[in-house]
């Protein structure tokens, strides 16, 4: 089958192809989600290398055992499920939160791109992208690691309740609930430093 008729496809219809052995339509879908994949493992674990290491294997992975994965329409979340799983077994064999990455070490242009979708910063927020960079990086810093998920996995990546809960494992409501409180946390770190206004943190928790 032609490029071009894959690359019209679905992932459902990618799925099935891939599931018979496949290898073009798999490649379709590594094609399609390669670079998000990429980006939220980076966020993750912080190394460029590592997470080019974290993606082939989360990819490798996802071929291996593509035939267990019975909706299609899924593969995106499923995906990222893998390579979440892989990151946590990274962290517990290196037993220690220290290769995590501050995400105050975000650099302008990274912040910009994670946030390029979400609603203006007002006027009156008064802060230069730098020390919004700082701000936001150190308030997600010290949430929780389940609430920092939920958040990055829904404001930099666009996934809603439903496809987090399928790729960290617990229901939509406490994926909801991981959100509403994490983004309460970090409203009030920034109206403790005098800040008002920042819209991206003030959106519905659902």
């Amino acid at each position: 089958m032609g490029e071009r008729a894959l690359d019209i496809m679905t992932d459902d219809q990618l799925v099935v192809l891939s599931q018979r052995g496949d290898l073009d339509a798999f490649n379709q879908l590594v094609q399609r989600w390669e670079a998000s994949l990429y980006h939220f493992v980076r966020r993750t674990v912080g190394n460029s290398e590592e997470a080019r290491d974290v993606c082939q294997e989360a990819l490798t992975r996802g071929f291996q055992n593509i035939e267990r994965l019975r909706d299609g329409t899924k593969f995106k979340a499923w995906i990222h499920h893998i390579a979440l799983n892989l990151c946590r077994d990274k962290f517990r064999s290196q037993r220690s939160r220290a290769d995590l990455r501050s995400l105050d070490e975000f650099s302008a242009e990274e912040l910009q791109e994670a946030t390029s979708d979400a609603r203006p910063i007002a006027p009156d927020a008064q802060v230069t992208r730098a020390s919004l960079c700082d701000l936001l990086g150190g308030a997600l810093e010290r949430l929780p690691v389940e609430q920092r998920t939920a958040i990055v996995l829904r404001e930099y990546h666009g996934f809603n309740s439903e496809e987090i809960g399928e790729i960290t494992g617990v229901p939509a409501a406490t994926v909801r609930t991981r959100i509403f409180y994490g983004l309460k946390s970090m409203r009030r770190a920034f109206q403790e430093r005098g800040i008002s206004g920042i819209e991206m943190l003030q959106g519905e928790e659902s």
